[in-house]
């Protein structure tokens, strides 16, 4: 009694909300109860067809282009003219600067070669004495000129007194003899005077005595004269011989001062060689300082040729190369200026190499072209670009020697339907093959 009293005294719980609504938000997530209507046949049969025919027009009229992805470098079309230092030593002299224009032969660096003792600069103090010696030689031939000047003109000045002298002797020898010949005609007449004894003995013999004495001055002046014309022969002597033996003196002094240039020429090859330009172009890429010192073969600049356009050097490895024709079009990527703000820009390939280049052949070409494998053979593709220059913020900008450049290649451009039909093409392609073979 007591137990069943005290069920019956329990209290009943006694729900908030009416069992009708708990019952619907029971079931509300399920949403509100829609009345669905099936498409008709003819609508769904119409938008099949409409898709078959865009999905085939897409196929047949849609084009894919395979691609393949290179780099290289721009390059001058004429070629970069690198400089290199030929010998060991310290730049003492630079006569260039970036951008600078340079004719063939152009002085470029002075490299100086001296050793230093502790007299100093060995080549310098031998220098020196040379150059003095040289001076001193260079005198000298300008005194024994001097000298040879003032002899020649004596040996004129004599003849000229020998030639008055003998002019002077000629007319004394003529009237000396005229004179003889009036004595001898009236020495005569006193003989026949004296023989008819119309005159003394005396005067005969006076007029006999001045006649004999007269003929002695005349035989003198000849003699003088025979002196004279030996005198005047041997001056002509001397003036014939006077320039071929002032000549030979001056040479061998001449030749003595070209062995001293020599020997400074070969001492200013050991102490200092000049570098020049080997060739026409625009100084770049300076690397040689003044001051600085350089090892036998350093890169000291590059020289870029003024004629000629920029073009790509692309280097590909063999699986890439089988498409790839002159006239293949190209995709240029500039890596000075990204592809993504800055655009592509096409180029037209312009030669491939018919041999591949050994890795040991790639030295400047950045990063190898691009390739995975290094040691991998590659080929060279030189590419025209259609532009030589970049529009970057509205301003042209030019293309530069030595800029890394990615490219795509674009090869084969066929119907997408062709490319999904490639493998069924290959396969019958095999097939007919081993056919081929079979039958044969």
């Amino acid at each position: 009694m007591l137990i069943g009293e005290s069920r019956s005294e329990a209290p009943i719980p006694v729900s908030l909300f009416r069992k009708e609504a708990l019952a619907a938000r029971r079931d509300a997530w399920l949403g509100r109860p829609q009345l669905l209507q099936p498409i008709s046949v003819q609508t769904a049969t119409g938008l099949a067809v409409v898709a078959v025919v865009l999905i085939g027009s897409v196929l047949i009229l849609g084009e894919y282009t395979r691609r393949v992805r290179v780099s290289g470098t721009v390059a001058p079309s004429a070629g970069v003219t690198r400089v290199f230092a030929p010998q060991a030593g310290r730049i003492v002299q630079s006569a260039v600067s970036e951008g600078v224009a340079v004719r063939r032969g152009d002085s470029l660096y002075t490299i100086g070669l001296d050793s230093v003792t502790d007299l100093g600069e060995t080549e310098a103090i031998v220098e020196s004495q040379l150059r003095t010696q040289r001076a001193e030689l260079q005198e000298e031939i300008s005194r024994r000129a001097e000298l040879d000047r003032i002899d020649k003109k004596g040996l004129y000045e004599q003849e000229r007194i020998l030639k008055r002298e003998i002019e002077r002797i000629d007319t004394q020898i003529a009237d000396t003899a005229d004179y003889l010949a009036v004595l001898k005609e009236s020495a005569d007449k006193y003989k026949q005077l004296v023989n008819r004894r119309i005159t003394i003995q005396r005067e005969f013999e006076f007029r006999q005595q001045s006649y004999m004495q007269t003929r002695q001055e005349l035989q003198g002046l000849k003699r003088q004269r025979v002196q004279l014309d030996g005198r005047l022969e041997e001056v002509h002597s001397k003036l014939d011989g006077f320039d071929a033996n002032a000549a030979i003196v001056i040479g061998e002094l001449r030749q003595r001062a070209a062995a001293m240039d020599q020997q400074l020429a070969q001492g200013a090859a050991r102490r200092a060689i000049n570098v020049t330009a080997p060739r026409d172009g625009t100084i770049t890429a300076i690397l040689g300082k003044s001051g600085q010192m350089i090892a036998p073969g350093a890169p000291l600049l590059s020289i870029l040729p003024t004629e000629g356009q920029m073009e790509i050097h692309l280097m590909a490895q063999s699986r890439a190369i089988g498409f790839v024709r002159e006239g293949t079009h190209v995709l240029l990527r500039y890596a000075a200026f990204p592809y993504q703000k800055f655009g592509q820009y096409p180029g037209i390939v312009k030669r491939i190499s018919r041999a591949p280049l050994r890795p040991s052949d790639l030295d400047g070409i950045s990063d190898m072209g691009g390739q995975s494998n290094p040691v991998a053979p590659l080929y060279q593709i030189t590419v025209q670009p259609q532009v030589q220059d970049v529009v970057a913020y509205g301003k042209a900008e030019p293309l530069r020697a030595g800029m890394e450049v990615e490219a795509e290649l674009l090869l084969d451009t066929r119907p997408l339907y062709q490319w999904i039909l490639e493998p069924l093409y290959s396969l019958r392609g095999g097939v007919a093959s081993q056919s081929t073979s079979t039958w044969q």
